[in-house]
C-alpha cells in the first residue's frame, strides 16, 4: 500500500488530466484479477456475491494544482518520520489506495472460501477538484447502490452531514452621467446600489444553525463595475458564494435573499445541494460500530458526497482536510494502515447487520 501511494503520488493527475493515473490503477486492479470497467478517467469494479445489499467505496483520483511553498518537488514522494509527502498524499491518493487495500483483503477472504453477503462497489473517479466528468457521470452505470463511503481525509471521523453551495449572481442598475453634474446620493450609481446590497448581505439572516454543520454563511467573492474613470456606472455586478445547509432548500434561500436586496437576484449555480445521513441509517451504524468511540460530525468542504443525495453516504478516510490544498501535504503510514482497515470493517459490519435484499 505504502509503494502504490508513492508511486500513484508521482504521476501526475490534475483535475482533467488523470488519464495515466487511470492508467495505471486500472492495471493493479486487473493484476489483482478484479473485472475494471472505466469511462473517461472514472475507473469502477466489484468485488462480492453479487447480491444485495451493495456498497460503494468511492474516492478521487485528479488533485488541483500545486501551490508555492513545496520543500520538495510536489510530484516526487517523500518518506520521512512516518509521513508521506507529495500532492494528493492526503487529498485524496492516500484514501484511494486505502479503499484498494480493503477491497483486496476482501477478494483475497472470498478467493479462501469465505462469504460476504453483499456486494462491494469500488470508484475512483476523476475531476472531483472542479466536479466536472467524474462520479456524477457514472452513477447510472454503477448498478443500484444501498450505501457509500466516500473517501475524503477525516482523520476517520465519520462526516454526515455536508454543506452544499449555492452561487448567486447580483445586478445592481443605475443611469450613465457625468460625476461632475451628479450628487453622491443620487441613486444613478449602480456600485453605490451594489454597496449598500453587500452591506446587507453582511446584516442577512441565514437561517437556524444546523446541528453538525452550524448556519448557513456566504461571502461576496467578484464584483466588476464601471466603464470609465470619469463615468458614473449604470451597472455592477457581483457574485455571492453561500455555503448552504440542510435545513433550507436552495430556491427558499434565494428567494428570501432576493426579498432582501435592492439589485437583481439570479442563480449562477445550485447543483451543488447540501447532504445528510440520518444516523438512523444502516451504512451509519455500521461505521459507529467498526469505530468505537466515535461520533457523526459535520463537513464543511465538497466532496462527491454531494451526488450521493439519495444514497445514504458517509465522507471518512485517512489523513486531516486541514492539510488539503496546502504545501507539504501529507498522510501518515499509521493512517493510511488505520483506514485500511476502517473501510474492511465499515463494508463487514454492514453486511453482517444488513437483511440480503431481492
Amino acid at each position: 500500500m505504502i509503494e502504490r501511494l508513492k508511486r500513484y503520488v508521482s504521476i501526475r493527475s490534475l483535475s482533467r488530466e488523470e488519464g495515466a493515473l487511470a492508467d495505471a490503477v486500472r492495471t493493479d486492479l486487473c493484476d489483482a484479477g478484479l473485472r475494471v470497467s472505466h469511462c473517461g478517467n472514472n475507473l469502477w469494479c466489484e468485488v462480492g456475491d453479487a447480491v444485495r445489499p451493495r456498497i460503494l467505496l468511492n474516492s478521487h483520483i485528479d488533485t488541483v494544482a500545486a501551490g508555492q511553498g513545496w520543500a520538495h518537488d510536489p510530484w516526487t514522494p517523500q518518506v520521512n518520520q512516518g509521513r508521506i509527502s507529495g500532492l494528493g498524499a492526503n487529498d485524496a491518493k492516500g484514501c484511494g489506495v486505502a479503499m484498494i487495500e480493503a477491497v483486496l483483503a476482501l477478494k483475497r477472504s472470498l478467493d479462501d472460501g469465505a462469504k460476504l453477503d453483499g456486494t462491494v462497489v469500488l470508484a475512483l473517479t476523476a475531476e472531483e477538484e472542479n466536479t466536472g466528468q467524474g462520479l456524477g457521470t457514472i452513477l447510472d452505470k454503477l448498478g443500484p447502490l444501498d450505501a457509500a463511503l466516500v473517501g475524503e481525509p477525516t482523520g476517520l471521523r465519520p462526516m454526515t452531514a455536508q454543506r452544499g453551495l449555492l452561487i448567486l449572481r447580483c445586478e445592481a442598475r443605475g443611469r450613465t452621467a457625468h460625476p461632475a453634474n451628479t450628487p453622491t446620493d443620487s441613486a444613478d450609481n449602480a456600485i453605490h446600489a451594489a454597496a449598500g446590497d453587500i452591506v446587507r448581505i453582511t446584516e442577512f439572516n441565514w437561517g437556524p444553525a444546523h446541528a453538525l454543520l452550524g448556519a448557513a454563511h456566504a461571502h461576496v467573492t467578484q464584483i466588476a463595475g464601471g466603464v470609465a474613470r470619469n463615468v458614473v456606472p449604470d451597472r455592477c455586478e457581483f457574485f455571492v458564494d453561500v455555503r448552504t445547509t440542510p435545513l433550507e432548500s436552495h430556491a427558499d434561500l434565494t428567494g428570501r435573499v432576493r426579498a432582501h436586496l435592492d439589485c437583481d437576484v439570479c442563480v449562477h449555480s445550485e447543483r451543488l445541494v447540501p447532504v445528510e445521513t440520518s444516523n438512523d441509517e444502516p451504512i451509519v451504524q455500521a461505521v459507529l460500530r467498526a469505530l468505537p468511540g466515535s461520533t457523526p460530525a459535520g463537513s464543511p468542504a465538497m466532496s462527491d458526497m454531494v451526488f450521493l443525495p439519495n444514497v445514504p453516504s458517509v465522507k471518512i478516510g485517512p489523513g486531516e482536510s486541514e492539510r488539503s490544498h496546502t504545501p507539504n501535504e501529507y498522510v501518515t503510514i499509521d493512517e493510511l494502515n488505520a483506514g485500511a482497515a476502517a473501510y474492511e470493517r465499515i463494508v463487514l459490519e454492514f453486511f453482517g447487520n444488513r437483511p440480503r435484499l431481492a
